[in-house]
């Protein structure tokens, strides 16, 4: 009779280690997707509003080119003065730049990724301990 009901709890072990095993992996699974849509959405949003930005960027520079060359005589005058504008702003970027863009860039994504309220392995783990220690005090209790 020890022997049975022995064999019986390790068979439910057995049993709960697996169901464990497929929660875990389902749980990555939906973790990996969740992660990986909103990735693609926010590539998507900043495609779109990126175009946008240019686009709007774009005409605004034209539209201050022909006004300063207008001012000054010379269309063409006009568009060197926009375009060195932007070379000194690349320069400054790529000189000063480099290190905000990539720890802000770092600070967006792992919040875009990580949420609060999504469960570490460690807590869905314990989680999942409590509910089986739950099922064997109702077992107990049934028996």
């Amino acid at each position: 009779m020890a022997f049975e009901t022995i064999s019986e709890n390790i068979k439910g072990v057995s049993t709960k280690t697996q169901d464990y095993i497929e929660s875990m992996a389902e749980y990555y699974k939906l973790l990996l997707f969740k992660s990986t849509m909103k990735g693609a959405i926010s590539l998507v949003n900043l495609l779109i509003f990126g175009s946008i930005f240019l686009f709007v960027l774009l005409f605004i520079s034209i539209a201050a080119a022909f006004l300063i060359g207008n001012e000054l005589g010379k269309v063409s005058y006009g568009f060197f003065i926009v375009g060195a504008f932007y070379g000194i702003i690349l320069l400054l970027l790529f000189i000063f730049g480099r290190p905000l863009i990539e720890k802000n860039l770092l600070i967006k994504f792992s919040k875009l990724l990580y949420d609060e309220n999504d469960l570490t392995p460690k807590e869905a783990a314990e989680e999942e301990l409590n509910s089986y220690s739950e099922t064997l005090t109702n077992e107990k209790k049934l028996s």
